[in-house]
């Protein structure tokens, strides 16, 4: 009986779990592009972000993907160099966030859009989801803070893999992690 309960508590604890799947983007001969699906959904968090923005009728929004898009073949073609993005995450981790340079704006009237990364090496980029920033920094957006904390999870859980040896630009395909 006790056995029971125990295996019982430990299939509900991981239920609560979040799986996150690796999907190819963009491989090239400089940089791996990867985005995440969490969960088993039908769409990426990287196409959610596109589906979200691509028919926006605000010129400045429409302005703000064009330069995340064009910033991601640059980077295709010459590597996730380091110059490409903003940090946004903690000290300890690699998540970023695309564009680096934005076209100033009046916050009242208009956001930037924010693309969320994690940026392993200059040969390994992770893509993970974003939207339009309106406050000063992403905690204070609901929705922004629960991109980036999303991808923190998921870096702690690839540095764990990297301390064990696990050689992420050769395996991150056939890698699954779960995050709480």
């Amino acid at each position: 009986m006790f056995n029971k309960i125990i295996l019982i508590i430990f299939a509900m604890k991981d239920q609560s779990k979040t799986k996150v799947e690796f999907i190819p983007l963009l491989l090239t001969e400089k940089t791996d592009i990867y985005t995440i699906r969490l969960n088993e959904e039908k769409d990426t968090e990287f196409n959610k972000f596109l589906i979200m923005f691509k028919d926006s009728e605000d010129e400045y929004l429409k302005g703000d993907l064009d330069r995340i898009i064009r910033a991601i073949e640059k980077i295709s073609e010459n590597g996730a160099l380091e110059s490409y993005f903003r940090n946004e995450g903690l000290f300890k981790d690699r998540v970023c966030a695309i564009p680096l340079l934005i076209e100033p704006r009046d916050k009242t009237k208009h956001g930037t859009l924010r693309l969320y990364c994690i940026r392993v090496s200059d040969s390994l980029l992770i893509v993970g989801g974003g939207g339009l920033k309106v406050t000063d920094n992403y905690e204070a957006d609901e929705n922004l803070e629960s991109k980036v904390k999303t991808l923190q999870a998921i870096d702690n859980e690839l540095m764990k893999l990297e301390r064990q040896k696990t050689e992420l630009i050769d395996e991150i395909v056939n890698i699954s992690v779960q995050i709480d």
